[in-house]
């Protein structure tokens, strides 16, 4: 009876080590993504633009505008394709650990937008749309069900860290009102232009997670889909204009030419603080210096969401 129990012991001892070795090792997970935009949120302002979609009428002789409509834009830099690679390992039928790669382009994103009119007719059309770019790593711990089943579900938490990236804002202008044009010249009366900003964000990390399903489809491969939740808040930390094209008009008719090299520092480079103090080189105070970067108050945006994960999963 002794030999018998003994027996079944070391069998079963034997069948629970082969059962936790089963799946270790590591493995690869090509993977394209699509996020929707789960809590859009009030965009920042473009500059000292706010985040509006305003349509109004100018009294041509006093300049008095009129409200014709004002909304609020919101929405989520988490809206986007997303493609990335993924290596693991895994420990045992449970357990594994996961880092990932991704790059990610988000859907465009209207962040300002106003309509100016005299009369029936258009005299001011601005249009500020944004787009954000990231590369990111995802570190992950990995919980499966332990299953004999072909179907294997299991459930996935880690964090985002952004490692490199920028919020692309591009800025449309036709301005027949002088409003805007005597921002870039006191001598315009209208200006036509064009003009790409990028935002270059702060260090921060934000987190995952998942819950989905693997089924072998091959020796070593299986598919994977997971459906993934993702919040990542970003902070503004600098910002340059990369890029400005504009032609203005001057009181006589005659066509002016406006470039980059044109506009000065102050225009071109911004810095991003938590506090402005009397020292801050802030735009239309006293003390404003036009030859240095100009000082403003940081904004955030979410490029997190909710997304399909599919892709296989490979062993090696």
């Amino acid at each position: 009876m002794k030999k018998l129990i003994l027996s079944a012991l070391l069998l079963a001892g034997a069948s629970l080590s082969t059962f936790a070795q089963e799946g270790r090792g590591f493995y690869l997970k090509p993977t394209g993504s699509y996020f929707l935009k789960v809590t859009p949120v009030e965009f920042p302002n473009v500059g000292s633009i706010q985040p509006r979609d305003y349509v109004f009428s100018i009294n041509p002789n006093t300049g008095a505008q009129t409200r014709i409509s004002e909304e609020t834009i919101t929405g989520s830099f988490g809206q986007g394709w997303r493609a990335g690679l993924t290596g693991g390992f895994r420990f045992n039928d449970v357990v594994a650990l996961e880092m990932g790669v991704y790059y990610f382009k988000s859907e465009e994103q209207t962040m300002a937008k106003q309509t100016g009119y005299i009369g029936n007719t258009q005299v001011l059309s601005l249009k500020a749309v944004g787009q954000v770019t990231a590369l990111d790593l995802t570190p992950a711990i990995v919980f499966n069900l332990p299953t004999q089943a072909k179907f294997k579900p299991y459930l996935k938490i880690g964090a985002v860290v952004p490692v490199y990236g920028y919020l692309a804002i591009n800025t449309a202008v036709n301005d027949q009102t002088g409003a805007i044009a005597r921002s870039v010249n006191p001598n315009f009366v209208a200006i036509e232009l064009t003009r790409t900003e990028e935002v270059k964000p702060k260090p921060t990390v934000g987190f995952l997670g998942a819950a989905g399903f693997s089924y072998p489809i091959g020796k070593n491969i299986s598919f994977f889909s997971e459906i993934e939740y993702r919040n990542v808040s970003v902070n503004s930390d600098s910002k340059k204009v990369t890029a400005f094209a504009g032609t203005g008009t001057l009181a006589n008719g005659a066509k002016v030419n406006v470039g980059l090299n044109d506009l000065p520092t102050g225009v071109r480079e911004t810095n991003y603080h938590k506090t402005l103090t009397p020292s801050s080189n802030v735009s239309g105070t006293t003390g404003y210096d036009q030859n240095k970067p100009s000082d403003d108050l940081k904004s955030y945006i979410n490029i997190g969401g909710l997304g399909l994960n599919v892709g296989l999963k490979i062993g090696i």
